[in-house]
């Protein structure tokens, strides 16, 4: 992670850098919005959850295997979630541009639940057992930029997302934390994406994308997961 905010604060160097130079330019409707900006993004995450039903088993072993009568058992994953993003960059040319993004991608969870007697004189307790993936990082992108007008255009990415990721196990007795665990590790993984922008005026647009990042994540610790992200956000012109 020290790695990681050294790069970041150097990324802003070099961005407040050419803000800098650019400012007193008085932007002009041909000028491309050619200059810095910000923005976020807010993004629909799937997870390939390729060891899912693997997961999902060993969640409900731990439940129906622990020596205790136990009932209702259910169980699943969920490998969808919100994630998102927020951003700073320079345009350089009409054709180009360059950006240091924050983004977090949401969480993939696999639980099982089932009601469970502990023999203690309780009765069956609800019981949830759960195995939560997160990641997230920053990312250094270039972009690809094709107009078709002045109030229309596609880009393409090309970055590199340094990755830090977790896979936590906690359990919840009848509502209460009965423990937790985590596993944490760090990635480096190419970033692919797609997208538009539509300009409002000279200062605001929006954006959509589609992102692609695969093997997020370390693989002997967290295990790795395939994303796919459909974002959409604000620009705002500086």
């Amino acid at each position: 992670m020290k790695t990681s905010l050294v790069i970041v604060l150097a990324g802003l160097s070099l961005a407040f850098a050419g803000y800098a130079e650019a400012a007193g330019k008085k932007r002009s409707r041909s000028a491309n919005r050619i200059g810095a900006y910000g923005g976020a993004t807010v993004g629909y995450t799937t997870f390939s959850a390729d060891n899912a039903e693997e997961d999902v088993a060993d969640l409900e072993d731990t439940l129906i295997n622990a020596g205790v009568a136990s009932q209702n058992l259910t169980s699943g994953t969920e490998d969808t979630d919100i994630g998102y993003q927020a951003f700073f960059g320079y345009r350089f040319h009409r054709y180009f541009a360059a950006e240091l993004g924050l983004v977090q991608f949401g969480e993939l969870v696999s639980k099982a639940s089932a009601d469970i007697d502990f023999d203690d004189g309780s009765g069956f307790l609800p019981t949830t057992v759960k195995l939560t993936y997160s990641a997230g990082g920053p990312i250094f992108s270039a972009i690809g930029i094709l107009p078709f007008n002045d109030r229309f255009e596609m880009f393409a990415r090309l970055g590199y997302l340094f990755a830090s990721s977790q896979n936590e196990f906690s359990a919840r007795i009848d509502g209460e934390n009965a423990g937790s665990g985590s596993l944490k590790g760090d990635s480096q993984d190419p970033v692919y994406g797609v997208g538009f922008s539509l300009h409002i005026n000279q200062v605001y647009s929006i954006r959509g994308e589609y992102l692609q990042i695969d093997e997020v994540g370390q693989g002997n610790r967290t295990g790795t997961e395939d994303l796919k992200v459909f974002g959409l956000g604000l620009i705002v012109r500086f």
